[in-house]
């Protein structure tokens, strides 16, 4: 078990032990660091943060790890195409060789740059967003520049809630159900970026997975985000799985089956913010999960770790290997098993979908 995983896992517990409690002690001094130093950091870029000639969309999350960004972001940048947009989107590119330089990973017509210089979410989701601008760096201001040269008219800011030296005319929290507020703590002693009270910035808040959790847990959540932001609507989103698709045939861009999947034994490789949510996807889909190996996010995959999966897979009696979009970029053919990537796509629920494009009209004028 990594230390990442054991600090994560001693967030949730009850009874810590010994051991546990000190380390926990030690986390809290540092989390009282951190309280100081995010505080200071904020309101000085804020004080400084730059206005752009077009509308600034946000999306961002007030805990480390995943949350549905990425989904989220292909959604609206498929709402505001619907209208007529021409929206382009602006991301770090965390880990990936161009984001301290930065730049442009896809333009309207082809993705120029590969995962290793993009990152995998810049990458991603430059395929599965043709014709639409992605630029990567940690200046997020110096690509806005970029993207408005290009002929953008809105601009999508990726995980955007804790950047803030580039102002913007909506701001979208997603908070995910299935671990919403980071064990109520900040960094390291929990999950949470910011303190809870800063979700008073927020315009709107999205439930991501909301069909994880029981309605009681849901509510509960909703409670919490009144108790601090009472006007701001919340809208539920579900990642709904649309089924699997085999390697080769994802670098194609072949249509996806949802019935693929069903019956299928797999064994589960990934390297993301929540993995725990992963598995209750596939087994949504009807896969027999036979085991997982799960990696810190943003994994970098070596033939070791290939290897490694495909016997473990064997052991357990798997039929294919079953990763996410995300890592799949990362990884090259298994040369024994089959592998495949997890296909999902953001649905809002209810009148969701209404209140967010009203929400996005206001942002034009309209």
């Amino acid at each position: 078990m990594s230390v990442e995983s054991y600090i994560l896992r001693l967030q949730k517990e009850k009874n810590p032990g010994v051991g546990g409690t000190l380390i926990l002690g030690m986390l809290s001094a540092l989390e009282t660091l951190y309280r100081r130093g995010v505080i200071s950091r904020r309101q000085k870029e804020m004080a400084g943060a730059e206005t752009v000639s077009i509308p600034v969309i946000s999306v961002g999350n007030m805990t480390a790890g995943g949350t549905g960004k990425t989904p989220c972001i292909i959604r609206l940048t498929g709402m505001l195409k619907q209208s007529g947009h021409r929206p382009a989107v602006l991301t770090r590119g965390y880990r990936g060789k161009l984001e301290k330089n930065g730049g442009i990973v896809s333009d309207w017509n082809q993705v120029l740059l590969p995962a290793e210089e993009a990152g995998d979410e810049p990458y991603m989701m430059a395929v599965k967003m043709p014709h639409v601008p992605v630029l990567v760096g940690k200046d997020r201001n110096a690509s806005a520049e970029k993207a408005i040269a290009m002929g953008a008219d809105v601009l999508l800011l990726d995980d955007g809630f804790q950047y803030w030296r580039l102002n913007r005319d909506l701001d979208i929290v997603l908070i995910d159900c299935t671990n919403p507020f980071g064990a109520g703590h900040l960094l390291p002693r929990g999950l949470l970026r910011e303190p809870l009270d800063c979700m008073k910035r927020a315009d709107v808040f999205v439930l991501t997975k909301s069909d994880q959790v029981t309605e009681k847990e849901k509510q509960e959540i909703i409670r919490k985000i009144r108790e601090i932001h009472p006007k701001a609507p919340v809208v539920e989103s579900h990642h709904t799985p649309v089924g699997i698709i085999e390697y080769h045939a994802w670098k194609r861009k072949e249509e996806v089956s949802a019935e693929e999947g069903r019956g299928r034994k797999a064994f589960l490789l990934c390297g993301i913010g929540n993995p725990d949510s992963f598995t209750r996807t596939a087994e949504e889909l009807g896969i027999t999960v036979t085991g997982t190996m799960y990696f810190p996010d943003h994994h970098h995959y070596t033939v070791d770790d290939i290897r490694s999966a495909e016997r473990r897979a064997r052991e357990t009696g798997a039929e294919i290997l079953l990763t996410t979009e995300k890592d799949i970029v990362k990884i090259k053919e298994a040369s024994e098993i089959p592998l495949y990537a997890l296909k999902i796509e953001m649905k809002f629920t209810g009148d969701g979908e209404q209140c967010m494009n009203e929400l996005i009209s206001r942002v034009f004028g309209v």
